[in-house]
């Protein structure tokens, strides 16, 4: 009998217009969008083999009014990609997302993203307790690296 292999859940976090379902479709191989008008309402989803090990992703809406959805597709996740916009630097829903991953220790990486239109560090006074990674996710430059980047530090 052939042993199950892991499948591990990564959630895509950040605020509104960040690049988070760019980040999503530039990494996946399957993806399904539930959008309305071109914005995130519900979720994104796609999935990629990596290792011979499934790995689903689900990227959340970034607007405030869709939290609850970020909290019921954080259930129960692996690690997560918490993608900031550097053109605006870090918003007070970014802020809250990387407190609950650090309050509950929760593995993650910051994708530091939009460097083509503002590159450099990204400002966190000490709030970001892990790695970030700049990122450019149109042209997917980053993507790979940060997510294996993750995978590791959430042992797969």
């Amino acid at each position: 009998m052939k042993a199950k292999s892991k499948e591990t859940k990564i959630v895509i976090l950040g605020s509104y217009n960040s690049g988070k379902t760019t980040t999503l479709e530039n990494i996946c191989e399957k993806k399904l969008k539930i959008e309305y008008n071109g914005t995130t309402i519900a979720l994104d989803y796609g999935n990629v083999i990596i290792n011979d090990e499934k790995v689903h992703l689900f990227a959340t809406p970034g607007q405030e009014r869709f939290k609850f959805m970020r909290e019921i597709l954080s259930q129960d996740l692996d690690g997560a990609i918490v993608v900031v916009d550097t053109s605006k630097g870090l918003t007070s829903t970014d802020r809250n997302i990387i407190t609950r991953l650090n309050i509950n220790s929760i593995p993650y990486v910051i994708f530091a993203n939009k460097q083509d239109i503002n590159p450099g560090d990204l400002d966190h006074d000490g709030l970001i307790q892990a790695p970030i990674i700049p990122t450019v996710a149109v042209d997917g430059c980053g993507l790979m690296d940060g997510l294996n980047l993750l995978l590791d530090l959430v042992g797969m």
